[in-house]
């Protein structure tokens, strides 16, 4: 189960992959439907993405939610 502070750090997880992706907060933003502050401030721990959007974002980044959250988890600890 994944409790409130461990997601705090899904923002760093979130940039590492966009960045090793080549995915601007931009293109990212537009492709979710939302706006590029609230991708910001999903990365600057400001907020988190709901789990619909964490869904598409592991689907866009052709990578398992899963790891994203391991890595974030592996963060927090």
């Amino acid at each position: 189960m994944i409790i409130d502070s461990q997601m705090t750090e899904l923002g760093y997880s979130l940039k590492s992959y966009r960045v090793r992706n080549n995915i601007t907060q931009q293109e990212l933003a537009e492709r979710l439907g939302v706006s590029t502050n609230t991708i910001h401030l999903w990365e600057t721990k400001v907020c988190k993405p709901s789990m619909g959007s964490l869904l598409i974002l592991s689907d866009m980044l052709n990578e398992p939610l899963i790891n994203i959250i391991e890595k974030a988890n592996r963060s927090y600890y």
